[in-house]
């Protein structure tokens, strides 16, 4: 599933932000999350969010940045 979601701010002063996890998801009753640029959610909570922040930073990350520097350099 791929989708955009409205950034939405919470709490006071709107210093926390959230985003709706799409119904078709299934969900517990939280949900991992690691982030820097990008970002994974595991939206059971069944993944530990430092092996989660782990794959990011490892595996995910590096690759998507040399993928879209490719993919921008083919538009020309």
């Amino acid at each position: 599933m791929a989708t955009r979601r409205r950034v939405t701010p919470r709490g006071a002063k709107g210093a926390s932000k959230s985003i709706v996890i799409p119904s078709k998801l299934k969900t517990g009753p939280v949900a991992t999350i690691a982030a820097n640029r990008l970002m994974i959610v595991d939206p059971r909570g069944e993944i530990n969010e430092d092996d989660l922040l782990q794959f990011l930073e490892r595996f995910v990350e590096p690759d998507f940045w040399s993928w879209i520097k490719t993919k921008e350099a083919e538009k020309g």
